[in-house]
């Protein structure tokens, strides 16, 4: 009996020894495991020396981990983690295993993620839902075993194994493996953690370095501690070159005091600082403009310093310098033309009335001198009218096809006498010169003025430079000067060796009566008058110049393939004035003008009528069906009916009657464009009254 005990209590006490040692290799295990898998630097990594530890301590020939799909899929993918003791054998078994995805309820996978708990497979043969069972079968596989790898109590992963006898469930290895599922997971988490943050540093480091803009990090001391990869397009500096030195080094001096006063009100305050724009200097040593915000994440222990994104916008202010520079000089250009075309009616008068008075007077009477005075002085207001209209770009051209060369060579004496003895005048032609689509006299105007300010910028005299070439301004120089349009041109460069300017004189240049010459000896109105004239031609004018090296400016006229056209020259006024005998309607609503041009036409024998617009020309018309109106001499803009109505109602009531238009603004002639096209006759305003009975006679006798 006794005997009987002791032997019971021998094999409970080697069953517990058996169990203990169990229990202890099992502890063991997951100590090991968890202990490798945390030093792993993947979850391949980890998985593998799990596999291979759980594989050696049950003697399972074949292991392998499945891992949840990335996507959002419900999917289970093979991780390329395996334990085989015979490769060879479970080759086949591991490349089909590596092309299937299963999705969740499929498989031993599958069904461990369904019940969130390791399932064990006593007999492979009698399992339905198995993919590739038969294969596993093939290679001696009789069970197989599948532990969750949890996070929390989420299924993230499985870890299968299979073995070649046919196995009893393990309470106890099940009890070890879901505390190994629990660490393993853990170490998933934290490595996909892990490798989530590196593809974030990566990708946001990717998208900093690909970035236009300039990303910097301040310390609170104003020391760079980092700076994205464009600083070296934007400012010419490798970020290692300008990492660790204070960024106010760099800011433009007369900018430093009001940057570094909002550096510090950014210390005082977290969040976003307003928007800052200042001068950084290039590696090349010139500044550029910054324009930039900063946000205060001192406070923030993973940051410690104030984050600022900036761009470089130099080229932008630029444009918008030069859009407020147009806009300005369009709207004083609108003003003076406005103001000229209402002055050009008054002109009209004043010319008319004195060529009346001299028509009067004989040669040796005492007044005749007083009206020659009186008439001087509306021509020189004329001609200033005409440099409004010009500066404006409103005045009236005669547009002809001109060779350049030969408007150069014409005025050679002329230019010659203007600018006197102590300048050299030198004539550079391009031998096979474009031709260029102009008004004769403004494009005369514009190498005098030129010429003029050369002159007066070398008081001690010098060598003043025209040359005339064929170039080609391209998309990169248009990009720069929003104005200009790409194509061929003709260059027009008027070159001296005086004075030059300064960038603050260049600005202004083409700006109306701004003027660097004494008073009285400048207008100021010289410069912009050619400004206007090229840029009503359709052209550009560039200027380049430095204090003390001399001054060019460059004209550039659209290049034409037409041929050159002869001009006749100008009509010399006489005294002696054509007469008539038809009958003659004047349409105008400036009274003195209408009343001066009545009276010389009567005077010439013409039987006028008169109208103050073309609804009550009309009216004449309709009234007086038996006279025949050879020709109507008509302003463009006026009251109730314009110039154009009148026209266009008189082809229908009365196509032989011809028209004489007349205005001082271009845009009064833009309006008349259309049915008439080219055809149309024109007086532009201020006229005098030898031009007025010249082209009537002239319009009459065609």
């Amino acid at each position: 009996m006794e005997r009987a005990a002791r032997l019971a209590a021998e094999a409970a006490a080697g069953r517990f020894s058996r169990e203990l040692s169990h229990t202890h290799r099992g502890l063991e295990l997951l100590q090991t495991i968890t202990m490798a898998a945390n030093q792993a630097t993947t979850i391949g990594q980890a998985m593998q020396i799990a596999v291979d530890r759980i594989s050696a301590h049950t003697g399972w020939p074949l292991g392998h981990v499945y891992l949840q799909a990335e996507d959002g899929s419900l999917e289970f993918v093979p991780l390329d983690v395996w334990h085989a003791n015979d490769s060879a054998r479970f080759a086949d078994v591991r490349e089909a295993t590596q092309k299937t995805r299963l999705p969740v309820g499929t498989g031993l996978p599958g069904k461990v993620f369904n019940t969130g708990r390791a399932v064990w497979i006593r007999d492979l043969t009698a399992e339905e839902n198995f993919p590739l069972a038969e294969m596993f079968q093939d290679t001696g596989m009789k069970s197989a075993v599948g532990f969750p790898l949890l996070i929390g109590p989420g299924v993230v992963g499985v870890m299968e194994f299979f073995s070649d006898e046919q196995l009893e469930p393990d309470e106890k290895l099940l009890e070890i493996m879901t505390h190994l599922g629990a660490q393993l997971g853990r170490v998933i988490e934290r490595q996909q953690a892990q490798e989530g943050l590196k593809r974030s540093e990566i990708y946001f480091r990717r998208l900093t370095e690909s970035s236009l803009d300039l990303i910097t990090i301040l310390g609170p001391d104003g020391i760079i501690r980092y700076e994205s990869s464009s600083i070296e397009a934007t400012l010419g500096y490798k970020p290692e070159e300008y990492t660790g030195k204070n960024a106010f080094e760099f800011v433009h001096p007369d900018d430093t005091p009001r940057v570094l006063h909002a550096f510090m009100e950014a210390l005082q305050k977290k969040g976003n600082t307003p928007v800052l724009n200042f001068r950084f200097r290039h590696k090349d040593g010139s500044y550029r403009i910054l324009e930039g915000v900063g946000n205060n994440m001192v406070a923030d222990p993973a940051v410690g310093a104030i984050v600022f994104n900036s761009r470089d916008i130099t080229e932008r202010k630029r444009l918008e310098e030069q859009f407020l520079q147009a806009q300005k000089v369009q709207a004083i250009g609108q003003l003076a033309a406005g103001v000229a075309h209402d002055f050009n009616n008054i002109l009209t008068a004043i010319l008319g009335y004195s060529d009346m008075l001299l028509m009067q007077f004989k040669a040796d009477d005492p007044h005749l001198g007083h009206v020659a005075g009186i008439k001087q002085a509306t021509v020189r207001a004329t001609a200033l009218t005409r440099q409004l209209l010009a500066f404006g770009r409103k005045q009236m051209l005669q547009p002809t096809v001109l060779d350049l060369n030969t408007s150069i060579s014409e005025m050679d004496k002329m230019l010659r006498r203007l600018l006197g003895a102590g300048v050299d005048l030198i004539a550079i032609p391009h031998p096979q010169l474009g031709r260029v689509k102009a008004d004769p006299g403004q494009v005369e105007q514009v190498i005098l003025n030129l010429a003029v300010n050369a002159r007066d910028a070398m008081p001690r005299g010098g060598k003043l430079t025209i040359e005339t070439n064929n170039v080609r301004l391209d998309e990169d120089y248009a990009r720069q000067r929003t104005e200009v349009k790409p194509g061929d041109y003709v260059m027009l460069a008027v070159s001296d060796n005086g004075t030059g300017m300064t960038p603050d004189v260049r600005n202004r240049l083409f700006e109306p009566f701004f003027t660097t010459k004494d008073k009285g000896k400048g207008t100021g109105l010289g410069l912009a008058t050619c400004h206007g004239i090229v840029k009503q031609s359709g052209g550009h004018i560039a200027v380049y110049s430095e204090l003390g090296m001399g001054t060019t400016f460059k004209v550039y006229l659209p290049r034409v393939e037409e041929g050159v056209n002869i001009s006749a020259g100008p009509v010399e006024e006489s005294t002696n004035l054509p007469r008539g005998d038809e009958t003659v309607l004047l349409v105008e609503d400036e009274p003195m003008v209408r009343e001066l041009g009545a009276s010389l036409l009567s005077k010439l024998g013409y039987d006028v009528l008169v109208a103050s617009n073309g609804r009550q020309a009309l009216n004449l018309i309709h009234a007086d069906r038996g006279r025949t109106i050879q020709i109507v001499v008509t302003d463009v803009v006026m009251p109730e009916m314009g110039g154009k109505d009148l026209a266009d109602s008189l082809r229908i009531i009365s196509p032989k009657t011809k028209v004489i238009f007349c205005s001082g603004y271009t845009e009064d002639v833009a309006s008349l464009r259309g049915d008439a096209g080219a055809s149309i006759i024109f007086i532009p305003k201020p006229y005098t009254m030898s031009v007025l009975a010249n082209k009537v006679r002239e319009v009459l006798d065609n």
